[in-house]
């Protein structure tokens, strides 16, 4: 990334750049996959909404929040600090209007980031929440979202969390019995779907590069959003979110929660097709 109207800093190796915002966040503003010559994460500085605590802007790139999700809790993040002990950071908020403090901490390893995610409730009373990590990627790929096997048996193995506002006959969803696809093109319809993912990754694929989140796989009955571990969205803005989700949890003031992933990116060609994903799809989900 060249260029931002706020100041950012960089760490990189031979594979991965990624830069971060040094005066608001905590946000990763990019990842440029230097073999495949692709920025994966989308910019969006222009975005922005009012809020009960004042106007909040998106900035783009990755991000951490609170789930379920409720606008009370989107403040605008000011009093950034960043701590970078050699090529591993930490970029921690202050404390927002809503009582939330929020932290990434990362690092690089090869074709991966290693990323570990704390939220810190400082309100006067417990509160119930998830960690909800949130990546812009650029359009023109497809989120690939992996489902159970068909297979003998006679419990529910597979799910489909449909947003209010979306439609399940929206034609960037894609079902198959072993994915859920979503494609990133723009529209003027939201839309969105979750699931309970037991592989614990999902991907977007592009067609010179490959992005894979891993995470860990949280027990169903504790996840939010009808039990959503993963969920991908889009719109009419210039990216796709694909987000992951933690347990909800119990937090006294003072406590706090965290969530780990690791993000690799594999450089390659990627028609964007079914069999294709099917083809990651099969080397990634062994359990």
């Amino acid at each position: 990334m060249d260029t931002f109207p706020l100041p950012f800093a960089s760490i990189e190796n031979d594979s991965l750049h990624v830069d971060y915002l040094t005066t608001v966040g905590p946000r990763i503003i990019g990842l440029y996959a230097k073999q495949a010559n692709v920025e994966l994460l989308v910019q969006t500085p222009e975005i922005h909404w009012p809020t009960p605590h004042g106007e909040y802007y998106l900035y783009g790139g990755h991000r951490i929040w609170k789930a379920p999700e409720d606008s009370f809790y989107n403040c605008p993040e000011d009093n950034l600090t960043v701590l970078q002990v050699k090529d591993r950071v930490t970029l921690r908020s202050g404390i927002d209007a809503s009582g939330l403090q929020k932290e990434i901490f990362f690092c690089l390893d090869e074709n991966r980031v290693l990323l570990t995610h704390k939220i810190i409730w400082h309100g006067q009373e417990p509160i119930e929440l998830a960690p909800w990590t949130i990546t812009q990627l650029p359009l023109g790929g497809v989120a690939i979202l992996p489902q159970s096997e068909v297979s003998a048996g006679s419990m529910p193995t597979r799910s489909l969390a449909v947003f209010p506002y979306a439609s399940i006959t929206d034609q960037r969803l894609e079902l198959h019995d072993d994915l859920i696809l979503v494609h990133g093109s723009a529209d003027r319809k939201i839309f969105k779907v979750g699931s309970y993912n037991p592989y614990g990754w999902a991907a977007y694929m592009l067609e010179k590069a490959l992005f894979i989140k891993h995470f860990p796989v949280g027990e169903f009955r504790m996840l939010p959003d009808m039990g959503s571990n993963v969920e991908a969205y889009v719109w009419d803005s210039p990216y796709l979110e694909l987000e992951t989700l933690g347990p909800l949890v119990s937090l006294n003031p003072g406590e706090s929660v965290t969530f780990e992933e690791t993000w690799e990116v594999i450089a390659g060609d990627y028609p964007i097709t079914y069999e294709t994903a099917r083809t990651i799809s099969q080397k990634l989900s062994v359990k």
